[in-house]
């Protein structure tokens, strides 16, 4: 009887140790490239870190809870290689502009979430990780939300990231995919601390995502309550590719508008063509900006077109060189810069338009290496 009770508990025991099975995983990027832009005050020339993917370090984990249920974790540091700085690192709400390699006062500034996820329920996750609407246009961009010529450029009304927030992504049925992401209206990046009773600083973001064959398709729209006066702001994407295994084709359409009669729409195609072990993209945009008086009519008009190309040549899985150039053709009064997947460039003066008077068309192109690990 004892032989069968201990026979039973060491059972017991090895089960439960098999269920509560934990792997972590260290990962990361190391992206550096040169850089050259030019601007109305003449070419800079930079190292950048993260031209085609933000450099980065993290730590993800899973603890496997049984039936299916898994616990989740993942850290995620951004660093600047030029000068070993943090990056997405100032929590200061009114310095937007402040350069890539400012260091402020997160640690794992890229991301920090934790949750749960199973096949059944799908995945629900707190903290601070990338917006849905983020992770569905970044997937349909040619650039993959990286290089000079990326979609970044006319992805108007983007909010990359969310601080203070709960995010849900259902289970795939049929290739469709539901996600969803609610920050709460605390001190964040881009509104301060609010006690207003109107939940100011709250947003909310929804995507409807098909995948399957070789398409890929997705719709998004969030609203974002300003923290000081409430007036909201609302934005739509709707992007899609068509993989035809010799090209994809690529189609981004945003619009943004908010409650002080400002619109902004724009639409961009673009294709990518790998060819061995060289991979090569190119895509062109328009931005309309339009700001209305009382009765609706067009006070301003103040026009972008973007356009962009880049080549990539991977080594093996891990490391690719690349090179990349774009383009801004601005109209009238507009003012437009180029940004790659870190912000770097034009914006090392710290502010993007000291270097970028209105009407100016700026130019960039840069070389870098990639090795993910």
């Amino acid at each position: 009887m004892k032989r069968k009770l201990l026979a039973i508990s060491i059972g017991a025991l090895f089960a439960s140790a098999a269920h509560a099975q934990t792997s972590i995983t260290l990962y990361g990027i190391a992206d550096g490239d040169v850089r050259f832009d030019h601007t109305n005050i003449g070419t800079l020339k930079s190292i950048g870190s993260g031209g085609e993917s933000g450099t980065r370090w993290g730590l993800r984990g899973t603890e496997d809870l049984g039936n299916g249920l898994k616990a989740n974790f993942n850290f995620e540091q951004g660093v600047d290689l030029s000068d070993n700085s943090v990056t997405q690192g100032n929590v200061t709400p009114t310095t937007p502009n402040s350069p890539v390699s400012s260091t402020g006062s997160r640690l794992f500034s890229r991301t920090a979430t934790v949750g749960l996820s199973s096949t059944q329920f799908g995945e629900v996750r707190i903290g601070r990780a990338y917006t849905p609407f983020y992770v569905l246009w970044s997937a349909v961009d040619p650039g993959g939300a990286g290089f000079v010529a990326g979609a970044q450029n006319y992805a108007v009304g983007n909010t990359s990231r969310y601080d203070n927030a709960i995010y849900y992504d259902s289970p795939k049925f049929y290739g469709v995919q539901l996600s969803g992401a609610y920050r709460f209206g605390e001190s964040t990046t881009s509104n301060p601390a609010t006690g207003s009773t109107k939940e100011g600083g709250n947003s909310y973001i929804g995507v409807l995502t098909y995948a399957a064959g070789p398409i890929l398709a997705g719709y998004s729209y969030f609203v974002t309550r300003n923290a000081t006066d409430n007036n909201k702001t609302r934005t739509q994407f709707g992007g899609a590719v068509y993989d035809f295994k010799f090209a994809k084709l690529h189609g981004l359409y945003f619009r943004t508008e908010n409650d002080t009669n400002v619109k902004v729409v724009s639409y961009g195609a673009g294709i990518t063509v790998p060819i061995q072990a060289f991979t090569i993209f190119g895509q062109g945009a328009r931005i309309d900006n339009r700001f209305y008086s009382g009765n609706n009519s067009i006070t301003q008009n103040n026009d972008t077109v973007f356009y962009g190309a880049g080549v990539s040549y991977a080594f093996s899985k891990r490391t690719d060189l690349y090179v990349s150039w774009a383009r801004d053709k601005n109209k009238q009064n507009a003012v437009s810069v180029l940004q790659d997947a870190s912000n770097n460039g034009l914006f090392t003066t710290g502010t993007a338009t000291s270097n970028v008077t209105p009407g100016f068309d700026p130019y960039s192109y840069q070389f870098g290496i990639r090795h993910r690990f």
